[in-house]
């Protein structure tokens, strides 16, 4: 008689120790500058990236708010431990800039006043890179320095219009192949020659995605940068993409480690020990791990598909239930964010926003700041519009002159606290709209009320001109012109008449 085939399930567990390679890291955040624009959250950038990188066995060469000097030591401190590591990884936050396709980072010292402080007042990032590829097998470098930076904008005005070309927006392209081998990883907070937001809160929007995807185990490197591109892209408003550039053979993992084994083991014994697993030949345990390591790939795959074929908050929740760290968590919790979003945006209040123009609920987007201002590019005259827009709205700054001085930046202020918005007393591009679409009807009327006006300031004018020129008559005698002492063709009278109008046209069209 044939003996009941009986099924146990055995659990092979194996918990290592993750053992690293030699793994070499400089860390530098700087934010406290004292000839420019300090920044918030640089400072902050670097102390948990560095927390974060000695968790994942790197020694760490680490700097905050850094002078050229502090930097330079840092550097060789950096330099002498990374030769012949298994990973030498860079990661900076601050100002950087570049020129003719040289990227340059900005000690918080410099004060960049000709082109001669650049050699003596910044790192470039290639001498730092040189250093890096020292008997190196995989190098990464992680550049949140794509901020907007005044000290590139006064280079260029003391270099003149020929040589200021060469000084460009955001970072210049690294190319692999300039690093010295194909073990490489390069990444910038977004495209190169784009300017990057340095955020609202206590990090930037790359390096918060960074921090939160670097450490997550059993995935390489190249999906980790997918994961943080999709984050910062979506964080953002679809504003700043980052950009990497890799060139690596194979995977690479920064925290690699052993799945605990499971699998199903038939056995034909009399009887089976109810108390411990089934002890399997090592093949045997090679093979059915592997195969229910495939299975459940596929089912965990199947489901993914299924949840973003109907692209539904429901779906994705179903599949973080099962799959609450899976490979595509972050993706489904990015689904379900964007879905939540666009619920909001549809359901906004048609005093905030008009729906029929698509317009984005301002409440929903960044807080505005000087980087998102300048971002919008506006020229003198797009100032005077929304000084004018402000004033039609309520909210007084005084005459249109394209200068933002404390009475804009208070307008603005005020416009925002009435609207619901974070008061910073910059805008963003989804404020202005909300701001555009409030008083469009009223913006209209004026520019309409302000050309009648010139129009009947310069017919008042012509008439005034006329009159004041003298008549000819038969008799030879010599007419004296009055007017000529003073040098003008428009008699007193006139004067003080074109002077009433224009008056009239900017206090009582805009309503100082």
């Amino acid at each position: 008689m044939f003996k009941r085939v009986i099924a146990a399930v055995a659990i092979l567990t194996i918990w290592t120790a993750p053992a690293f390679a030699k793994r070499v890291a400089l860390v530098i955040g700087n934010g406290s500058y004292e000839h420019t624009v300090t920044l918030p959250n640089p400072a902050n950038d670097a102390q948990l990236m560095a927390a974060k990188l000695r968790g994942l066995g790197f020694e760490v060469v680490a700097g905050q708010d850094q002078t050229y000097s502090d930097m330079r030591r840092s550097v060789m401190a950096f330099a002498k431990k990374a030769y012949g590591a298994e990973i030498a990884l860079l990661f900076y936050a601050g100002h950087g800039m570049q020129i003719a396709g040289q990227n340059l980072l900005v000690p918080i010292d410099a004060k960049i006043e000709d082109e001669t402080s650049l050699d003596f007042e910044t790192i470039s990032v290639d001498f730092i890179m040189r250093q890096m590829s020292k008997d190196v097998k995989v190098q990464m470098v992680f550049l949140d320095a794509c901020r907007d930076n005044p000290l590139a904008r006064t280079l260029a005005r003391r270099m003149g219009p020929s040589r200021s070309a060469n000084i460009g927006s955001g970072l210049a392209e690294i190319k692999v192949q300039e690093t010295g081998g194909e073990g490489s990883v390069i990444a910038f907070a977004t495209s190169p020659g784009d300017v990057a937001l340095d955020g609202q809160g206590d990090n930037s929007p790359f390096t918060s995605a960074l921090i939160r995807h670097i450490d997550t185990p059993n995935v390489s490197i190249q999906t980790v940068m997918t994961r943080v591109t999709g984050d910062v892209y979506d964080e953002t408003e679809k504003r700043q993409r980052p950009w990497v550039n890799a060139s690596l053979i194979g995977e690479v993992f920064l925290n690699k480690k052993e799945q605990p084994a499971t699998m199903e083991v038939a056995s034909l014994g009399d009887t089976v020990s109810a108390t411990g697993p089934v002890q399997p030949d090592d093949n045997v345990a090679s093979s059915a791990g592997s195969a229910a390591s495939t299975i459940a790939w596929e089912r965990e795959k199947l489901i993914w598909d299924a949840a973003k074929s109907s692209d539904t908050v429901a779906d994705y929740e179903s599949y973080l239930a099962v799959y609450p760290e899976g490979t595509f968590a972050d993706f489904a919790k990015n689904g379900i964010k964007r879905l939540e979003k666009n619920k909001q945006v549809a359901s906004v209040d048609p005093s905030s926003a008009s729906p029929a123009s698509g317009l984005p609920n301002p409440q929903q987007v960044v807080a505005g700041t000087q980087q998102t201002e300048a971002a919008l590019g506006w020229n003198r005259n797009k100032r005077r519009e929304v000084q004018a827009r402000l004033n039609l709205a309520g909210h007084k700054v005084g005459r249109p002159d394209g200068a933002f001085g404390p009475k804009t930046r208070g307008g603005v202020s005020a416009w925002q606290t009435a609207n619901g918005i974070n008061p910073t007393g910059y805008f963003t591009a989804a404020q202005f709209a909300l701001l555009s679409t409030q008083t469009d009807v009223r913006y209209t009327a004026y520019v309409a009320e302000i050309a009648r006006k010139q129009r009947q300031a310069s017919a008042s004018r012509s008439t005034a001109t006329r009159s004041s020129t003298p008549q000819r008559t038969n008799r030879p005698q010599r007419v004296r012109n009055t007017n000529d002492r003073r040098g003008g063709g428009v008699n007193p009278a006139g004067a003080a008449f074109i002077g009433g109008v224009v008056g009239g046209i900017i206090g009582g069209a805009i309503g100082r």
